[in-house]
């Protein structure tokens, strides 16, 4: 029995493995960066406490996170911000579990229902919209392939535009704007995904879904900038038609520079090649 409990221990130290300063021997928590003293090693049971207690507890884990930015975003936002950092899960946090589920979700459509979905939007299709529709499915493939890199380079983006839309208010920098669509961004992609995979069994209702995806983003993004700059709902009417038209030139000039770069690839010869091996059959 004494042997199994000293195997269960890690070899006892009198510094922090975290940042190497000095422990005293009673101490729980390392009063310099205030991580936990770990003396036991990994077991399946401290390693879900681990996880609740990151993720599931009901202080500052994602439940409560996910709820909040729903009811009051502005708290779990404006909070962080202004250095409240243990009520709710930080926004890296919430960016990260965001990315998870995204994969999780990326997995299951690629393996099982990718194919389907697209072998019915190609029945009573003409060869050439056939053809139109397998190098949509290509795309798709190649978006999902790098969905993380792509939700990276949007954060930035957005916030970008998000910035220039409210020039005249000085209430939150460009850095600011970022933390508000890291936290914004994920939420709204949780909400998505989990609504894709609850339609996912249906097509059409995951066209349907997919469609809609882009009116959720703009909604709930514009949700949450009226409440934490306190807006009416003429004011955000109008920031959102702003929002809109420097998106939309933006949009149009990453359209064409992703053209030059497709055409480049010689993705859109293989397109024209199969709009006409369409036309002969």
């Amino acid at each position: 029995m004494k042997a199994e409990k000293t195997e269960s221990k890690l070899v006892l130290v009198n510094y922090c493995r975290n940042c190497n300063k000095n422990l005293p021997v009673d101490a729980f928590f390392c009063n310099h960066c205030g991580a936990k003293k770990i003396e036991n090693r990994i077991t399946f049971r401290n390693l879900a406490e681990d996880f609740n207690e990151r993720f599931l507890n009901l202080d500052a884990g994602f439940p409560k996170t996910f709820i909040a930015l729903f009811t009051k975003p502005e708290d779990v936002i404006g909070g962080y911000m202004n250095g409240l950092r243990k009520r709710y899960l930080s926004a890296f946090s919430y960016f990260a579990i965001s990315i998870t589920f995204a994969g999780i979700y990326i997995f299951l459509f690629r393996e099982y229902f990718m194919d389907s979905v697209f072998n019915d939007m190609s029945l009573a299709q003409t060869p050439q919209d056939a053809a139109a529709t397998e190098f949509t499915k290509n795309m798709v493939n190649k978006v999902n392939e790098y969905q993380t890199l792509y939700n990276l380079a949007s954060i930035p983006l957005i916030a970008l535009i998000s910035r220039l839309v409210f020039w005249n208010y000085k209430k939150y920098n460009y850095l600011e704007h970022l933390v508000i669509y890291l936290y914004a961004f994920s939420h709204a992609n949780l909400i998505i995904y989990a609504i894709s995979l609850a339609t996912i069994w249906s097509n059409t209702l995951y066209i349907i879904t997919s469609f809609a995806s882009f009116f959720l983003y703009f909604i709930y993004i514009a949700y949450v900038l009226k409440r934490l700059y306190r807006l009416r709902f003429d004011q955000i009417l109008l920031k959102s038609m702003l929002f809109l038209v420097i998106g939309g030139v933006l949009f149009t000039i990453l359209s064409i520079a992703l053209i030059i770069i497709f055409y480049k690839m010689g993705a859109l010869d293989n397109f024209i090649e199969n709009i006409e091996a369409a036309k002969q059959t």
